[in-house]
């Protein structure tokens, strides 16, 4: 890596695209698995399919080879100015938003799944600080009353 820093063993420029078993799949609080209902398996695997680069370009090499093969001599299905073309590029705008806001409603979900995994486990750490910390005031209570009863059992 550039810079000097070195990535830790465990990491890779790769794990950084987005894939269920990298990223939130171990998180103790996130549905996973068989834990997951249709509606969610569904948006994750669109997530995992369609928010991809290779989603992208072949998107982008269908409206370019569809606007070739039109554009030349002859007969075509779709003349210039591609009227059919703008028909199935209009829907499927009018399916990808929606597509859109499913896959990012399962990803709204599984932050809040965390987020308040994270508020319990802050509230759990608290109490156990807390009690950790009159442990701490006892034990400290303890020493002073034994180094007391130390002098004084030596300045006798």
């Amino acid at each position: 890596m550039s810079g000097g820093v070195k990535a830790a063993g465990w990491w890779k420029a790769h794990d950084m695209s987005w894939n269920p078993d990298k990223l939130w799949h171990r998180h103790p609080a996130v549905t996973k698995g068989d834990d997951r209902n249709l509606g969610q398996r569904a948006a994750d695997l669109m997530k995992q399919v369609l928010a991809t680069w290779g989603a992208l370009l072949i998107v982008l090499w269908f409206i370019g080879g569809w606007m070739i093969w039109n554009s030349g001599t002859g007969h075509h299905l779709d003349p210039y100015p591609w009227i059919l073309l703008n028909l199935f590029l209009s829907c499927f705008a009018a399916l990808q938003c929606f597509v859109l806001l499913i896959a990012n409603k399962r990803g709204e979900q599984i932050a809040a799944e965390v987020a308040q995994h994270t508020l319990d486990n802050t509230v759990t750490l608290r109490q156990l600080l807390e009690e950790n910390t009159k442990l701490t005031e006892q034990v400290h209570s303890l020493s002073e009353a034994m180094r007391d009863h130390i002098l004084t059992a030596q300045g006798s």
